[in-house]
């Protein structure tokens, strides 16, 4: 191979940041090189930021560009959203041609299509096909990992609950997840993703999640002592975990043989947390108008656009999982990050799922085909990260 790695989708909003993070942060060993569809726009960017690494032309929608820009390289980053739009050919070739794959989708749905194609073809060539490494959903799956790990070490039991409250700080979405989210909405794929199954379909370990009474859409939790309504992600973050847990059962590792993972988002107050339960309500309700969709289109951040460099850099976020076992054992795993969770954070977590292919190979798991990053990456993955500035602590809570 000619690359360890190819970051496509490099001129976008989230693209750029990646290169910048590669170009602060790759080992020099390390050979890489940018790519995406319009030619002067990368030129200008390897300009912009002085760039001595290749940059290669390929366009996502032409099947012979992607197959022959895979074919140079160990591992594919791709920023390049919508994904259901501008990924298929990458994962098809990646999963051919055994080819590493990293990106930061929340497309759940699309995901499942790619799977049912070319899952068989990824696990037969060795290829680690690796969708959700942004915020969505890293923070979620190795959080629950790692609170797996804490009740094994300290009771020698499994999970089977975890709730996790999130906070979040200024930052803001950029116009690729923005067309994402109306992309789903337009195909109407959003309906799929009320299914807590639909990454399990593939996995003989599926019948693990209970049915339960849902808590009211705003409600007061006692753990935390604060107002939460439904985080706008848990549809996306729930189905990676309970992946992960499905493929921990494929792998003959240790799992739970029921659990049930909920996510919400603690904004304190109950006037706060019904006024922005109440924006995310509309925002669903709003998105199933073509008319209104248009107008989203028109008025919403667009392709390129993001928060201002002083958002990103002053956000943060905080994720505190509760996990409680059968014997009702409870601890709290605390993970917070000092940046946007959309921007930074997503940019610092994908990278690092990419360096960790190319530069840790040997030391992860040796499962192959459409992986979680808990299941891709484990311990290599939270050690990179806690030096890039994860942290994390566990803290067993009284019954």
């Amino acid at each position: 191979m000619k690359y360890d790695v190819i970051l496509y989708g490099a001129t976008g909003f989230t693209g750029k940041r990646a290169v910048q993070y590669f170009q602060k942060h790759a080992p020099e060993s390390l050979n890489w090189a940018i790519a995406a569809r319009n030619e002067s726009k990368l030129l200008s960017l390897k300009q912009e930021l002085n760039l001595e690494v290749d940059a290669l032309i390929a366009d996502a929608l032409h099947e012979e560009d992607i197959k022959i820009l895979v074919q140079q390289t160990k591992v594919i980053l791709s920023t390049a959203g919508p994904f259901a739009l501008y990924g298929a050919h990458i994962i098809k070739y990646c999963a051919a041609f055994g080819v590493h794959y990293v990106d930061i989708t929340g497309e759940a749905p699309w995901v499942r299509n790619m799977l049912d194609e070319h899952g068989a073809t990824a696990a037969a060539s060795g290829a680690k096909i690796v969708p959700f490494c942004g915020f969505d959903s890293i923070p979620a799956d190795l959080g629950v990992w790692l609170l797996q790990k804490h009740f094994r070490e300290s009771f020698g039991t499994e999970l089977t609950k975890t709730e996790a409250y999130y906070t979040l700080a200024k930052g803001g979405l950029n116009g690729g997840t923005f067309l994402s989210a109306l992309n789903m909405m337009e195909s109407g794929e959003v309906k799929r993703m009320g299914n807590p199954k639909l990454l399990l379909k593939d996995l003989n370990f599926r019948s693990f999640i209970p049915k339960i009474k849902r808590s009211p859409w705003q409600h007061y939790a006692e753990d935390l002592q604060k107002w939460v309504y439904p985080f706008f992600m848990s549809e996306i973050n729930s189905k990676v975990v309970y992946r992960s847990i499905g493929l921990a059962a494929k792998y003959n590792l240790k799992h739970p043989e029921s659990f049930v993972y909920q996510e919400y988002h603690a904004i304190g107050k109950r006037i706060p947390a019904f006024i922005a339960s109440m924006g995310l309500l509309s925002f669903g309700i709003m998105g199933q108008s073509a008319f209104m969709r248009k107008l989203m289109h028109k008025w919403g951040p667009k392709s390129g656009e993001g928060p201002s460099e002083t958002n990103i850099e002053e956000g943060f976020f905080k994720v505190r999982m509760i996990g409680r076992d059968p014997a009702e054992n409870k601890a709290m795993m605390t993970l917070q990050y000092p940046g946007d969770a959309g921007n930074k954070a997503t940019v610092c977590f994908l990278c690092e799922s990419a360096l960790a292919l190319a530069c840790d190979l040997d030391k992860l798991p040796n499962y192959t085909g459409f992986l979680t990053p808990s299941l891709a990456f484990g311990s290599i993955l939270f050690e990179r990260l806690m030096l890039a500035g994860l942290s994390a602590t566990c803290t067993t809570l009284p019954n």
